[in-house]
């Protein structure tokens, strides 16, 4: 006998009367239905005991808790999964599923019944409110700044830090900061929640909405299908039918992530699998990894070539409004500023990107040919996506507008909303199923209320005002000091996994000392 099979014998003794008395895992729908078949017939022999199974099953019925295993039984468990590392690939799969079964049974398995802490992540929490503790009651209040503002500083930092470091989801973050803030009077309860009014926080709900129509209705995907098939026979050239695209999409569809994840990654990906690059043969390089970076980096030029282009572009504007630097026209005075910057980004991308990683394959003939079998599939513009269109259209129009027009842009979003709900193309129920539209507001607006009472109580002017002295004693002024917190700008983004979080923290400091 081998020494695998010796000790798997010896573990199964130990383990037999768990894994044959324990109560049985009901897998198959055959037997859930025997099992639901099943009737107590109100009779027992004489001094007969009844069966685990049957215990188990009265239990579920009655909603009795289960017996929790003891520690020999636990230690039965883990002699059985030792004795599979010591057997045949075929044998362990067989008494794996056979362990699974019982310990999911007895409540022993993942899972089951858990007694561990199920809330905040302690060590994350640990370090963001340490940060705040240390602000507001080791470093000493500055000249000049009082200490609420200190407070408030203190707990924007904390708060800022739990959206990093990520102890709770960041509406779960932001509602903490809040309620110490009301806790400690720090803040009010309508100075903590002011921005839930604010209309550039509505903006960015209505966007999500919008970009639910777009995956909705199939009208991104054609858009981009549309492109690929008449710019896609060349690698070259898909990559900048696939910039165009994104910069078509972006000035209607304002979530850069709904773009990247829910449009031009599921098409690049079918078109490079079709030119033969696929990363589990080993033939990435063929056009895919080519194809991924230029699309990658088209998100972020078409993301900064239109206001709406991404969520973070609406806070910006929100937090230069609170410093003073109140924007007319915003669609078409962000539209002048970024046009150059990001039309020459994406017309040197795809370029940049096929020098740095040059695709094996250059020709692409099966590109419009997948482009267009799947147009075909999708059939003829559809009613919803009709709609859509015009309303975005019209929407472009009245932002680009606004001025002329007196509109202001988040009455346009509302108007737009309103048609493509009486219209059907959008249900509320599509809206309220947006969980990260309703999460993103929930916490934008609890940090923008925050960093509002910061500029109310002096505190911004006095961090730029500091800052900005020690660039100056470090002899650095105009260009070279808007180059030193430009970098510091750029590479502080590596501590932080979100741009909206990144730009919520950084934004109106930098911009305050520029």
């Amino acid at each position: 006998m081998s020494l695998g099979a010796a000790v798997l014998t010896a573990a199964s003794l130990l383990a037999a009367p768990t894994l044959f008395c324990a109560p049985q895992a009901v897998t198959s729908p055959a037997q859930q239905s025997a099992l639901r078949r099943r009737k107590p017939t109100g009779r027992s022999s004489p001094g007969a005991k009844r069966r685990p199974e049957a215990a188990a099953f009265s239990a579920e019925k009655t909603g009795a808790a289960p017996v929790e295993p003891g520690t020999w039984q636990k230690a039965r468990y883990g002699l059985g999964a030792l004795a599979l590392l010591l057997t045949s690939k075929q044998h362990r799969r067989q008494a794996t599923a056979k362990l699974l079964r019982k310990a999911a049974a007895a409540g022993a398995a993942p899972g089951g019944k858990s007694s561990g802490w199920k809330g905040a992540k302690l060590v994350p929490m640990a370090i963001s409110v340490g940060l705040g503790l240390l602000i507001r009651f080791v470093i000493p209040i500055p000249e000049g700044v009082s200490a609420q503002g200190w407070s408030i500083l203190a707990l924007f930092v904390a708060t800022v830090a739990g959206i990093v470091t990520q102890p709770l989801p960041a509406p779960g973050v932001a509602f903490c900061g809040l309620t110490v803030g009301l806790l400690t009077k720090t803040l009010t309860f309508y100075e903590g929640v002011a921005a839930f009014t604010d209309e550039v926080l509505w903006l960015v709900l209505l966007a999500f909405f919008f970009t639910k129509g777009f995956a909705k209705t199939g009208l991104g995907d054609r858009i981009a299908l549309s492109i690929v098939r008449l710019v896609g026979g060349t690698t070259l050239g898909l990559a900048y039918g696939l910039n165009i695209a994104e910069g078509a999409l972006a000035a209607g569809m304002p979530s850069s992530a709904a773009r990247a994840a829910g449009v031009f990654y599921p098409l690049v990906d079918s078109v490079a699998k079709a030119s033969g690059s696929d990363p589990a043969n080993g033939t990435e390089k063929k056009t895919g990894a080519f194809l991924i970076q230029s699309s990658f980096q088209a998100t972020g030029n078409s993301s900064s070539l239109w206001l709406y282009g991404a969520a973070q572009n609406l806070l910006a504007l929100r937090l230069a409004a609170q410093l003073g630097y109140v924007v007319q026209n915003p669609f078409m005075a962000w539209l002048k500023a970024s046009c150059v910057p990001a039309l020459v980004a994406m017309a040197l991308t795809p370029l940049v990107a096929y020098w740095a990683i040059k695709p094996e394959v250059t020709k692409t003939p099966e590109a419009p040919k997948e482009a267009e079998r799947k147009l075909k599939e999708m059939g003829p513009v559809s009613r919803d996506e009709a709609i859509l269109a015009a309303v975005i259209g019209g929407m472009l129009v009245l932002w680009a507008g606004s001025t002329a027009f007196g509109i202001p842009s988040v009455n346009t979003a509302v108007l737009g909303l309103t048609v493509l709900l009486f219209t059907g193309v959008l249900t509320w129920d599509d809206c309220a199923g947006e969980k990260g539209a309703w999460t993103t507001m929930t916490w934008f607006a609890i940090l923008v209320s925050m960093s509002a009472m910061l500029n109310k109580l002096g505190i911004v002017t006095w961090l730029a005002a500091s800052i900005s002295a020690k660039i100056s004693a470090a002899g650095l002024s105009g260009g070279p000091a808007f180059l030193v917190l430009l970098l510091v700008y750029v590479f502080s983004h590596y501590a932080f996994a979100s741009q909206v979080a990144h730009l919520s923290a950084l934004y109106l400091p930098f911009i305050a000392m520029m």
